[in-house]
Formats: C-alpha cells, structure tokens, sequence
C-alpha cells in the first residue's frame, strides 16, 4: 500500500478534478503489474495495473489506494474489471468519498467472491485525496493557508537588514522543502502586494527533491494587488488579482507585457475580496489555491472564512517585534486572542488534524472538515478486516 500511495503521487501534474490514486497488483510476492491514475479522461490506475499484470493477475492481490468505482463517468467503472479480473485478494486504502457511492465497488468486487481489506493505511490515503474530499469532488476551489511565524507570533523582524527582494526565512531547510512540496499540488500559489515587494519569492518547488511524492508540474505564482500599483512581476506567466474599480486600463496593460494576467474581482473595504478570488479562481478553471505571504492577507482569508485547512510552521525562536498579526492586542491577558495568533481565537471552527516536528520547527495543520472523523467515515464498516 505504501507503494501503490507513492505511485499515485509520483505523477507529471496534478489530476484534480479528479482525485490521485495508486495501485500494484501483487503475486508470489513479486509486483506484476502498476498503475497511476493522471487526471480526468485517463485510464484509472487499478485499470492500468491490471492491464501490466495481464494473466498474471489470476490468484494476485491488488492494493488500491481507493475504493474502485462502480458508476460510470468519463471512463467505464472499475469495480466490474476488478471482480472478473482473477485476482482473489483486494486491499484498499479507503472508500469512495461520494455518499451515494461510498462501498458500492467494494461490495461488487466481494460478490464475485473476492476477499476484501479496507482501512490499510487509511490516514496516508485520505490525506493524498483530502482536497477532493473536502470540496465534494471540486465543487468548489479547496484553499490552503500557509504560515510561518515565531514563537511570539511574529512574520518577520521589522528591519530585515536584507536588500529589497531578498527573503528573509524564519524557519529551517525542511520546513520549507515541506512548503515547496505543498505548493506542487497546487494549481496557483497566492501572495500580498507587500510580500511580492519585499521578497519578490519565485513561489515553486524547486527545493522538492527529483522523484519525490509529489506531482512534477511547477504552480502558477500570483499576488494580489487591488489597485495595480506595484507594477513589479516575475520574467514568466503569472496572475495578479486587482479590484475591478480600482485598476486602470493602463496598468493592466503594464501587468500584460510583463507575461501577467490581471484577474478583476471584487472589493472589500477597499481591498481584493477574498471571497471573489477564489470565485474568479474557479471561474478560470482552477481547483486547488494555496496562500502564503504575509499576515494581512492571511487574516483576510481567514476572516473571509474560505480557508479549508491551515499549515501554520512555527520557527523556535523569539523575536519580540516585527511584522504581525493586524489587530495585535494591546494587553497581553485578553482572553479573546490566540496565544501566538493574535487573530480572534476560534478554534471551534478548526480541527487540529496533527502536530510534528520538520527540523527544528513545528509544523501543525488545521482543517475545517475533521480528519478522523472523515477516517472513520470512508474505512468500510464491512470489510472483513483491517
């Protein structure tokens, strides 16, 4: 299964709309046969590994990241394959997220007298389909927050000592070749008008290692800026999302020749409404949006409430001034305020999904939709084990 898991996410670029998923089929301990799915359209992945494992498949076991389908889209289902297949053993990662049709090819494949495992690895299997889960297969855009504080919640110190244009990091080399891996299963990668001037961050993964777990194809980097004032961008297609009543013709113009997009949304209290970027996102065909940046744009998206889950790296350091939260309380004992937030604590409307060391820093991730919850759910209450 940990396997079939790497095969799905070792792919040239993201499947979404549809979710990634591996398979391997297996017999006399020698895998005879492969498979990945690579987005809408394409053959799915238990299909190809069947197809590689050919006769070899008679008496096999197939490990499948997700449940096989049993209903038709834009290819036929898998389920009825997978059960005249000859294989006599089908281990799977989790069910089918759709509740219409969660369970449906797992009890297809057991009536064709095929011993079914669901569960196996079921936490690593949700979390390869989590933004398709999240959203009911794409309904609407999944966003991702990233941030990267102190301990006392700072961004950045308030003098950098840096030139203009040269970051300044916070947390350690795995923090953030973590980063740069999230990014890949991203289709745009969103910063603010002062990050972009600040550090102008190129926004890709470069620092993910070749041959990692994750897709191959770079993210689309993109800024937001309502009134076109920066005029600053990268050397290659890129997006910046302006207010339609603030930006001119001319700066559009201007964004254009440097290779850039200008996405018009609407406002909010003189700013890009966070609400409509993710709206002209979408609009444009776009299905996973992640946010860096700073904390002004951070707390729009949160205020805004459109962040799905929340990868917050905090660098075991104390910097005790700098750039923060907008809002940051005077007092330090309001009961109202996150310890190292300085946002309005709401935790409620978050769940902590984990909490881990990446080399000296700490990383946490929050979901809106409860992780363990969502694993208990799609682990198939009828499997005959676990």
């Amino acid at each position: 299964m940990a396997e079939a898991l790497r095969l799905a996410a070792r792919i040239p670029r993201r499947p979404w709309p549809n979710p990634p998923v591996g398979a391997l089929v297996v017999r006399d301990h020698q895998v005879v046969g492969r498979g990945a799915h690579h987005g809408a359209g394409a053959d799915h992945a238990e299909v190809i590994a069947l197809r590689e494992a050919g006769p070899r498949a008679l008496g096999a076991t197939l490990y499948c990241t997700l449940e096989p389908c049993n209903h038709r889209g834009r290819t036929p289902p898998c389920a009825p394959l997978v059960a005249s297949s000859g294989i006599t053993r089908l281990v799977v990662g989790v069910a089918d997220p759709n509740p219409a049709v969660c369970g449906g090819g797992l009890a297809r494949v057991r009536e064709a007298g095929v011993e079914v495992h669901s569960g196996v690895m079921r936490e690593d299997a949700l979390e390869l389909i989590w933004p398709f889960v999240v959203t009911r297969a794409f309904e609407r855009p999944f966003v991702l927050l990233k941030t990267a504080t102190s301990l006392d919640g700072f961004f950045a110190p308030h003098h950098q000592g840096a030139p203009p244009g040269e970051p300044t990091f916070l947390t350690g080399p795995a923090a953030r070749q973590d980063v740069h891996r999230l990014r890949r299963w991203c289709d745009i990668v969103v910063v603010g008008e002062r990050t972009m001037q600040a550090d102008h961050p190129r926004l890709d993964g470069r620092m993910v290692p070749e041959g990692d777990s994750c897709p191959g194809a770079e993210p689309l980097p993109a800024y937001v800026d309502t009134d076109l004032s920066l005029q600053q961008a990268w050397a290659k297609p890129h997006w910046v999302f302006a207010g339609a009543r603030r930006a001119s013709a001319t700066q559009q113009h201007g964004i254009e020749r440097l290779e850039g997009t200008v996405v018009l949304c609407q406002e909010l209290d003189g700013h890009v409404a966070p609400a409509s970027l993710v709206a002209e996102f979408q609009r444009r065909g776009g299905h996973c949006l992640m946010v860096e940046g700073g904390p002004t744009l951070a707390a729009a998206f949160l205020r805004a409430n459109v962040v799905d889950r929340w990868v917050s790296y905090v660098a075991p350091i104390v910097l005790g001034a700098g750039v923060t939260w907008p809002g940051w309380p005077a007092a330090a004992d309001r009961s109202d305020v996150g310890p190292t937030t300085g946002e309005p604590a709401s935790r409620s409307s978050y769940h902590l999904t984990r909490s881990h060391a990446v080399g000296p820093d700490l990383k946490s991730v929050f979901d809106r939709q409860s992780f363990p919850e969502t694993v208990a759910r799609l682990s198939d209450p009828h499997a005959g084990s676990r």
